[in-house]
């Protein structure tokens, strides 16, 4: 190995093999990671990054290849790589029982960290992950968000020289991601070097460079940005005011993929300028018309099923529903009118109201303990509120709970499966228990196997399968009797683009025949892909519209500022007094500042003695409208 590609790299990876048995896993990896580096392994559930993460930690020995952390050989001087790496898992270990600081405390004396050195990391730590009111309160007590900034926080105590992260945000709201991905920033100005896993392709904006992995390899490896610009087709949006009509057109009769994201559908093309035209002569024959159809710039979602669809020559495969239209429950299939819910002096939800019609996909936001849980719960007539009331399928949740059960579908964010059973004996138990007729449980069956892409699977145990595979099945089950409703908890966790792409695609043929999807989710590029969207916090129903009304009524303007070094700039724009709110993503600050201020120039910040290279006024995105509106609501 030369000296000097050690010099260069933090972390090296040369020809990196894991097998096991015939099965491959990682296949002949190459990584560079510079020092002060943000890194990120992207990819869904299967991929190999966990894999990859536990062999450059030295957990998992490699079949074949080479890896070097800091000069040190991983397999050779594996007490050096321990001392010199912080690992948190995606089951990050913490003592329920021990409070935060006794969980901080006992990492630091497994790292033999002498007393002094370890108050002021602790110190420090608590300050940087806001966690220091909370130090005496047990780990067991904290919420999602805590729980990985503790986890976080014991990773980094006895001060590593590079930081491994295992899906360290996955559950976990926008706003406490926020706050996870500072703490990052603010130890990356210290020279640590941080390698992430994430299946969440939001994630990789924050990157400085990331790589795609599928299968076990390296799809592509750059920054986020010339990722974007590398892509070979064009993406194009446009609004319709029949969008499932159109999507379906799309899809059937013109050939065309698109994807539903609110308010309007995205398309790949590869000459714009041509097939707009084109599409919108075709549609207009079929008596639909579209708006505003130009072409926008890519995400990293596009960025990862172009790649995808480049190494497997072709789109994913459009399964057609067999179901007939569900029974007439009106133009809205949930009305909500003022429904609280209190457990003793708790108000978990308070005097919320909405409507949605029916064959909407509407999708339930809020950080945890937000109130959206229960909602659900309440609306599957599993609980009366305690005031209010509420109609889901024309029968009101209090008096007519049974009736409510018979109408809706739930899955579960554990998929609602049974691992021991097969394929098809899950598919047989849940067709027998919603009472299908044997000749429409056969027809439903064999459209579940399509649509989860399991033709020849059917004896397979349920828990042998990946997850994505697990998800359409569990989406399938929840179906087969046809739902007026259908309630889906976190669906899509941990799945590829392509994958979700699919799943995205069967919920909206769901709604084509008139069945009304409510979506929980944490995550925003999920949130995009609804027709309107509610954001709770506090039990509160504090926004609802379509995606683009959420963006568009804010109060504030949202800028995108270049400036180096990063942190110091964000530091010093957060503390301007007409900032509200920043956050940091990659190589870029976001800011926002109230409407009444104006257009904020680079001779604006320059006055108030910041330095900037660039700044720009960009539209903010939902995680932008998200935690503008949770933290309004604290700030109250």
């Amino acid at each position: 190995m030369e000296v000097t590609r050690l010099k260069d790299s933090v972390v090296l990876v040369e020809d990196l093999t894991k097998k096991y048995g015939d099965r491959t896993v990682v296949n002949g990896l190459n990584l560079n990671v510079k020092e002060g580096e943000i890194f990120g392994l992207l990819g869904s559930d299967g991929a190999g990054k966990t894999t990859t993460i536990q062999m450059i930690c030295g957990i998992l020995a490699s079949s074949s290849g080479l890896i070097f952390v800091d000069g040190h050989n991983v397999e050779e001087e594996p007490d050096v790589i321990r001392s010199i790496i912080g690992y948190m898992s995606q089951d990050f270990t913490l003592y329920l029982d021990m409070t935060v600081e006794e969980n901080i405390d006992f990492m630091a004396d497994l790292r033999g960290i002498p007393h002094d050195d370890r108050e002021r990391q602790k110190e420090r730590l608590l300050r940087f992950s806001r966690m220091e009111p909370f130090r005496d309160r047990r780990a067991g007590a904290l919420s999602g968000g805590m729980k990985k900034k503790l986890g976080l926080s014991c990773a980094l105590i006895h001060r590593p020289r590079v930081l491994i992260l295992d899906e360290p945000t996955t559950a976990v709201d926008p706003l406490s991601r926020s706050e996870l991905w500072k703490i990052l920033y603010e130890f990356i100005v210290q020279g640590i070097t941080v390698v992430i896993s994430t299946p969440y392709m939001d994630e990789a904006e924050r990157c400085n460079r990331v790589a795609l992995m599928q299968d076990g390899d390296i799809i592509a490896c750059d920054t986020p940005s010339n990722l974007r610009k590398a892509i070979k087709q064009k993406v194009c949006s446009f609004k319709t005011h029949d969008i499932n009509r159109t999507f379906k057109v799309l899809r059937e009769d013109l050939s065309r993929d698109g994807q539903v994201f609110g308010d309007e559908v995205r398309v790949f093309m590869d000459d714009p300028a041509a097939e707009i035209p084109k599409m919108e002569k075709d549609l207009a024959e079929k008596g639909l018309s579209i708006e505003n159809c130009r072409e926008v710039d890519a995400t990293m979602d596009d960025v990862f099923i172009s790649s995808l669809q480049d190494r497997t020559d072709g789109k994913g495969k459009k399964v057609r529903m067999p179901f007939s239209e569900p029974p007439d429950v009106g133009p809205k299939s949930i009305i909500v009118s003022g429904i609280t819910k209190q457990f003793g002096d708790f108000v978990a939800v308070n005097d919320v109201s909405f409507e949605i019609e029916t064959g909407t996909v509407f999708g339930l936001l809020g950080p945890n303990g937000a109130g959206k849980t229960t909602i659900i719960k309440m609306l599957c007539g599993l609980f009366p509120p305690t005031s209010g009331r509420a109609t889901v399928a024309g029968y009101d949740i209090k008096n007519q709970s049974r009736l409510v059960k018979s109408r809706i579908g739930y899955m579960s964010q554990l998929f609602s499966l049974y691992p021991d059973l097969t394929v098809g004996q899950n598919l047989d138990f849940y067709g027998s228990i919603y009472g299908i007729a044997k000749q429409e449980k056969k027809m439903k069956r064999d459209w579940v196997i399509d649509l989860a892409g399991l033709k020849g699977k059917e004896k397979n145990l349920t828990r042998e399968l990946a997850g994505g595979w697990k998800q359409k099945l569990a989406l399938g089950c929840a179906v087969m009797h046809q739902p007026t409703v259908l309630f889906l908890d976190e669906p899509t966790s941990g799945v590829d683009p392509i994958g979700r792409a699919e799943f995205w695609d069967a919920i909206y043929s769901f709604s084509e025949v008139g069945i009304t999807t409510v979506v929980t989710t944490h995550f925003m590029d999920e949130a995009e892909r609804c027709g309107i969207l509610g954001l709770m916090s506090d039990g509160n129903l504090v926004a609802i519209g379509t995606p683009g009304e959420l963006k568009r009524d804010l109060s504030v303007n949202f800028f995108e500022v270049t400036a180096s070094p990063v942190l110091e700039a964000f530091n010093k724009l957060t503390a301007l007094d007409f900032v509200q709110q920043g956050a940091l993503f990659g190589d870029k600050i976001h800011i926002l500042v109230d409407k009444g201020e104006g257009d904020i120039t680079r001779e604006i910040l320059k006055a108030a003695g910041i330095s900037v290279e660039e700044i720009t006024r960009i539209s903010p995105s939902l995680d932008d409208v998200f935690i503008y509106h949770i933290t309004a609501g604290e700030m109250e």
